[in-house]
């Protein structure tokens, strides 16, 4: 049985991941991400915004994230976003923020705050230079990397560049990757070994329900679609960007030829005045690094002394 739902949409995501019977799923996926040493493995989650399906009856581009906070008081915001677009950076900080110093009550001090952890995972590449597919913001010294403090950290999977086979999968965030990748094409009756593990299982059986039920299939393809619309829209944009860049480009191109173009005629011009008056010639290279507006001044200045000798019979 193929569950045909892909949890890279935010609704069938939070649904696995997100709901209070689940919370071993995302415990799971959380020590993935953070890849902690022996012993310092989360040990249980408090889910401060459970799963509620009425969320994604907004029709806006409103955020299923999924809040959580674990027993030592570390803070966790996690996300799946498939359009990383533009201001997804500063709203990925914003967000941090927020959730960050909401810690602080009245009557507390800034000792009381725990560190923050931001885990987003993306479906567009937000940084195509690097090969890497899982990477980790921290605030730092830029020379030494002196760590500032560990209040801070922003973990960023970029699923496009993660290409592993099933038969290579040997870590649990290889796992991870590659069911939020192939989920949705994943036979249940015939899991890869790497996959055949228990928590792989009960989030398959939460895509599988999202499929079997008609209210959340409905509000899944919902929101699948609203995903689409948004991806269209920015991809149309981008498009008359790129084509406006272009036109704009052409025609600053174009200016810029004509201001050349009168440049240089004005040059000879100032070089035919300065003959014509028997005046010592200005150097071509000092009349090149003369801007527009100096070389109509200067031909002006040399057209009225023309002139002047001129109506004075010399």
């Amino acid at each position: 049985m193929k569950p045909l739902t892909d949890p890279k949409v935010d609704f069938a995501f939070k649904h696995v991941f997100g709901r209070e019977q689940n919370k071993p799923l995302l415990i799971s996926l959380l020590d993935a991400v953070l890849q902690p040493e022996a012993g310092q493995k989360i040990e249980s989650l408090d889910l401060l915004n459970p799963f509620n399906d009425s969320e994604a009856l907004d029709d806006k581009l409103s955020i299923l994230d999924i809040k959580a906070r674990d027993e030592s008081g570390r803070q966790f915001n996690v996300e799946m976003q498939m359009l990383a677009y533009g201001a997804f950076r500063p709203r990925a900080l914003y967000y941090w923020a927020r959730l960050h110093q909401g810690q602080l009550r009245k009557g507390k001090d800034f000792r009381v705050l725990r560190p923050t952890i931001a885990v987003c995972f993306v479906d567009t590449p937000l940084f195509p230079e690097l090969p890497d597919y899982h990477l980790i913001f921290e605030l730092r010294e830029r020379r030494f990397q002196t760590l500032f403090t560990d209040q801070m950290a922003l973990h960023i999977l970029e699923l496009p560049k993660f290409t592993k086979a099933a038969e290579q999968l040997a870590t649990p965030l290889d796992r991870w990757l590659f069911f939020l990748r192939h989920a949705r094409d994943l036979d249940m009756d015939a899991l890869p070994g790497p996959l055949d593990v228990p928590e792989v299982r009960l989030a398959l059986g939460g895509l599988v329900m999202i499929s079997q039920s008609k209210r959340d299939r409905e509000l899944y393809e919902s929101r699948q679609k609203m995903q689409r619309d948004v991806y269209t829209a920015l991809a149309e944009a981008k498009d008359r960007g790129v084509e406006e860049g272009l036109r704009q480009g052409i025609e600053k191109g174009i200016e810029k030829g004509i201001e050349r173009g009168r440049s240089e005629g004005l040059q000879a011009h100032i070089e035919y005045l300065q003959k014509l008056m028997r005046r010592e010639e200005m150097p071509g290279e000092q009349l090149q690094r003369l801007s527009f507006p100096e070389l109509e001044a200067l031909a002006a200045r040399l057209q009225s002394e023309l002139s002047a000798k001129l109506s004075g019979g010399e």
